[in-house]
């Protein structure tokens, strides 16, 4: 019967020509399906209903039991198809460390696809840019990541942070509870923008609204990117290039053009009035601005106003939802491990008593303080995992890696896999006491080596300093409804919990 129906709606040529066309799209899969096959490399069968071999790829609460079954079945090297695109996967720590290092002229860049759906701006990003372009651009804001400059933004995180003790002394005095992850993206919203444009957004006093700055964020950077442009790039990569001419991305064009207009208004802003010049993050990239025309091989540093742009978008998102993801995910520990936040507020105080304020080199000094964090981020890490491209058939450590391959790293996994982590699923901050024996392989929240994260050290210092001044003065605690430890988290453009929730607070 459905033959019937095929046949009375269509011709003989049209299903034949058809019929022909997905056969070879089928011959053309197979043929991408051989080459780890061809390179001995162990995998699981790539299918089309896995999307190779992605299924479930984005997923917390099974990429760690599936890689731990990959692992024991292949070993520390296997491979897998993301897509139609063939990668390795490796364990080793030692590998990761010469990819990671003293390779990284062979593997400089961080992926491979889906660098040309960020919208016009956000494509001009250091962690899409490749090659020499990637060098320019991280040479010229390299500079406004030193510890001297980011010294001058402590007093505004200061400012900052005495809205958000405001916010929660009320919710104190109350007895009500507060959204977590509000409060602290409204915080992490409130000093990146202050710290990075030297400008103030009013996202603290909003009387429980979001402001239209963070309804745009989070519109851009709290959405999965694995939509349906996603896959059908990741499925035929050549159709990157027509989705980018017709600016058809992850993002919602809506949020890039209002974020990319608030952004350039700051900037302009920032050139006619002299007097509001400051030494800040923008500050440092104008100064580091060049012309189109001036861009040329020769050229080893300087950024154009789209890269600007571009960049300073990225910051703004980066730098208030990974950071408040950071600060959510501690008080949903702290608060479900009243011996360790008592442990860590007697450290607190103890600083403050002793150097009597709270500024980069006290908090940069306090030991348990940086355990905490550490351990935070290794239980809920900002990536599910890291990549890095062949540039040229290499070898390392016996294995033959040619060019344009790329390695997966996995970052989750190697945070918590049972071979290098006792309890791996616990919140013990005592496992961090001696850095020097975490290998940084197996413990990497920031990524490593050239292509690390350049935001690293404002990151940790913004979340460090909140700590202190919050838990200084008030304490948390769960909830009835909290979701108890360890938190069900997914992958969107960043590991994030997975449902929000509500934590009291009492002034100590």
């Amino acid at each position: 019967m459905l033959l019937w129906i095929v046949s009375a709606l269509f011709s003989t040529e049209s299903i034949c020509i058809a019929t022909v066309i997905l056969c070879l799209i089928r011959y053309y899969i197979h043929r991408k399906w051989q080459r780890l096959q061809k390179l001995g490399i162990p995998h699981e069968p790539p299918s089309l209903w896995n999307v190779g071999n992605m299924r479930g790829v984005f997923s917390t609460d099974t990429v760690c039991q599936k890689m731990l079954e990959l692992k024991r079945k292949y070993g520390l090297v296997y491979g897998c198809y993301f897509g139609l695109e063939p990668c390795i996967v490796i364990h080793d720590t030692d590998m990761l460390r010469q990819i990671y290092t003293k390779e990284f002229h062979n593997f400089p860049d961080r992926q491979k696809l889906l660098t040309r759906l960020h919208g016009k701006d956000m494509n001009h990003g250091l962690i899409v840019i490749r090659g020499n372009k990637w060098k320019r651009i991280r040479l010229a804001l390299s500079p406004t990541f030193a510890i001297m400059k980011l010294k001058q933004t402590f007093t505004i995180i200061d400012h900052c942070l005495a809205r958000t003790l405001k916010i929660l002394d009320r919710k104190s005095s109350s007895g009500l509870p507060f959204d977590a992850k509000r409060v602290f993206s409204n915080l992490a919203l409130d000093v990146i923008v202050s710290s990075a444009l030297g400008t103030t957004v009013d996202t603290q006093s909003s009387g429980g609204r979001d402001t239209r700055l963070m309804t745009e964020l989070k519109n851009l950077f709290t959405r999965g990117f694995a939509g349906p442009v996603g896959m059908l790039c990741t499925m035929f990569p050549s159709l990157e290039w027509i989705f980018e001419k017709l600016e058809y991305g992850f993002y919602p064009k809506k949020s890039l053009d209002y974020v990319h207009k608030f952004t350039n208004a700051v900037i302009e802003d920032r050139l006619k009035n002299e007097k509001s010049r400051r030494p800040d993050l923008l500050q440092l990239m104008l100064d580091a601005e060049v012309s189109e025309d001036e861009i040329s091989d020769e050229i080893k540093k300087g950024i154009t106003r789209d890269e600007l742009i571009g960049n300073a978008m990225l910051m703004i998102g980066a730098g208030f939802d990974n950071s408040a993801n950071v600060m959510t995910c501690m008080a949903h520990c702290l608060a479900f491990h009243p011996n360790i936040q008592v442990k860590l507020q007697q450290e607190i105080d103890d600083t403050f008593r002793d150097k009597g304020c709270f500024d980069y080199d006290s908090v940069k000094g306090m030991k348990y303080l940086e355990m905490c964090v550490n351990e935070t981020m290794r239980l809920y890490p900002v990536f599910i995992r890291n990549g890095r491209v062949c540039r040229k058939d290499t070898v390392v450590n016996g294995l033959y890696i040619p060019k344009n391959m790329v390695v997966k790293i996995p970052v989750y996994f190697l945070a918590h896999d049972p071979d290098y982590w006792e309890d791996p699923w616990e919140y013990k901050p005592e496992r961090m006491e001696d850095m020097s024996q975490i290998d940084p392989m197996r413990f990497q929240p920031f990524g490593f080596g050239p292509r690390g994260c350049i935001g690293m050290k404002f990151a940790e210092m913004e979340i460090k300093m909140a700590l202190c001044l919050t838990l200084r003065e008030f304490s948390f605690s769960p909830c009835e409804d909290t979701p108890r430890p360890p938190l069900k988290t997914i992958f969107k453009m960043a590991l994030v919990p997975k449902e929000e929730f509500r934590l009291k607070v009492t002034r100590r």
